[in-house]
């Protein structure tokens, strides 16, 4: 099973760089872990200077805009700092939808200690039972004739993501953390070729990109998985 390392940001009132005695590393009381997941948009999209032309463009006629993540098990791992590691497992099948970011059953029960945490990981185990569809993302994309045709992507594995930071995370008591996993297709995707998608099968009058429609283009895709998808903390 191949793993893909999701590097982690922190933003909010939740996560920050903090420095503290040991005495006040570990806290007493507990916090509750709640998941959640969505899609970048294009302006936040991780693009570098170094990107071609082809792939500017390609990013201006995608866009993904619904969809879900369906997951089989969530483990938190943790080392407070000066104190004990952490570990929390929820095995459960929640599909999480992209636009409201409402997992279905919900996945904020994971309860954890307050305190400062010297090491943070979060583990997401895609569901893998059936021929369904572990991640979907449908969207629009503009062909270069100017028409605009619906897009659909499928991808059925049960990959672990691994999310995880160095960075020191102050926890308090009775908190709801929420942890949003963000999926960025227009960098997964800016490897395509334009024509390769201007001359896409259509099913239906939609590009399903998936392993057996457009496979060419969805092996290219589904081997960027681990980049640029990163989990924020608020």
């Amino acid at each position: 099973m191949k793993n893909l390392i999701l590097f982690v940001t922190f933003i909010g009132s939740l996560a920050f760089l903090t420095s503290c005695s040991k005495d006040d590393s570990i806290g007493s009381g507990n916090a509750t872990l709640k998941i959640s997941a969505s899609i970048a948009n294009i302006s936040s999209s991780g693009q570098s200077s170094s990107r071609v032309s082809s792939s500017r463009t390609m990013n201006e006629s995608l866009n993904f805009v619904s969809g879900y993540v369906w997951v089989s098990e969530i483990e938190f791992d943790g080392s407070l700092q000066n104190g004990p590691s952490i570990n929390r497992r929820i095995e459960r099948f929640s599909k999480i939808d992209f636009e409201t970011g409402i997992a279905t059953p919900s996945l904020d029960d994971i309860i954890i200690p307050t305190g400062t945490y010297s090491y943070v990981n979060l583990g997401v185990e895609l569901r893998d039972e059936d021929a369904q569809p572990s991640i979907i993302m449908e969207g629009t994309y503009t062909h270069s004739n100017g028409n605009v045709i619906p897009i659909r992507f499928e991808f059925n594995s049960g990959e672990v993501f691994e999310a995880e930071s160095s960075q020191q995370v102050e926890v308090t008591e009775d908190q709801t953390v929420l942890s949003r996993i963000v999926f960025d297709p227009h960098v997964w995707f800016s490897v395509v070729p334009t024509n390769m998608l201007d001359n896409a099968n259509l099913t239906d009058g939609t590009i399903i990109i998936s392993e057996t429609k457009n496979e060419s283009i969805f092996d290219l895709v589904a081997d960027r998985l681990d980049v640029s998808t990163e989990s924020t903390f608020e």
